[in-house]
């Protein structure tokens, strides 16, 4: 197969997830080519543009592996390039900002989808999961699946719904994060880093959706007695002279609910929406 007939894939940015999808593109028997104007001079046989050409070949599959940040940016730069390709944005940006960048094609010719990274590359490479939205998602989940990518699309769904869900995710994992810094924290100056995992595997015992749920419908009920647990684990790391920031957050959220329910007390049971709805007014 000749260089001319041979699929193409441009990818923007030669970071570590740009390496890392191109090397896997070029294993299909694809031509890869990066752009990326800060890359440094040392690329190897990689083929690195400092800016975007003026035109790409027919079909050729773009994505978009810079920040968010540059996305708006590139996407507009990217709409006045000539030929028929398909453009996945993967910067994991909000909603809201994939939504503009969407608007940027107006053209059938070059056609735009959101795509989330959900994975971590630093831990799967290439293999991460992807998912994609939008009413052209399903060109590029077959092109992705054809690649060997682990890649779903959200059906009937709008160019930032990916975006939105990474994000939203974000707010999970990165505050589980956070909080497992402090916890491991706490059992290294006790000396309970080691029973601390162990006692830990019981939260895996069923899916995390319905762990997530009944902590959340139980918030309701029981927040006043929890209150003074999360205040007691705090004091019990600070005798060892830790300060628990986000901790001290989480406390301060139990005590915003218990200040709540003094006044919108629910009489019975709730569900996870009901729940919901009645501790999302101290949010706003």
């Amino acid at each position: 197969m000749n260089e001319q007939s041979r699929p193409a894939a441009l990818l923007i940015g030669y970071g570590e997830v740009g390496r890392a999808f191109g090397a896997k593109i070029s294993a299909h028997g694809w031509s890869v080519t990066y752009v990326d104007p800060f890359a440094l001079e040392e690329t190897g046989d990689a083929v690195v543009l400092s800016a975007l050409p003026l035109e790409l070949a027919q079909d050729t599959l773009v994505l978009g592996l810079m920040p968010s940040a540059a996305a708006e940016g590139v996407a507009r730069d990217l709409a006045r390039v000539g030929g028929a390709f398909l453009y996945l944005d993967l910067s994991s940006s909000p909603k809201a900002l994939m939504e503009v960048c969407a608007d940027a094609f107006t053209e059938d010719r070059a056609r735009f989808v959101d795509g989330a990274i959900m994975g971590s590359v630093d831990l799967s490479g290439a293999s991460a999961p992807i998912l994609l939205s939008g009413p052209r998602a399903p060109e590029a989940l077959a092109a992705l699946q054809e690649l060997g990518f682990s890649v779903s699309a959200l059906p009937d769904s709008a160019a930032g719904d990916a975006g939105g869900i990474k994000l939203l995710r974000t707010l999970m994992t990165k505050g589980i994060e956070a909080l497992a810094v402090e916890c491991y924290a706490a059992a290294t100056a006790m000396g309970l880093q080691v029973p601390i995992r162990d006692n830990l595997t019981d939260i895996s015992a069923r899916p995390f959706p319905d762990l997530l749920d009944a902590m959340v419908r139980s918030h309701v009920l029981h927040a006043p007695r929890r209150k003074y647990e999360v205040a007691a684990a705090i004091a019990q790391a600070e005798s060892y002279g830790l300060k628990l920031q986000l901790t001290q957050s989480v406390l301060q959220s139990y005590e915003r609910t218990v200040r709540q329910l003094e006044n919108t007390a629910p009489k019975g049971p709730l569900s996870t929406d009901e729940a919901v709805a009645l501790l999302s007014e101290q949010l706003k």
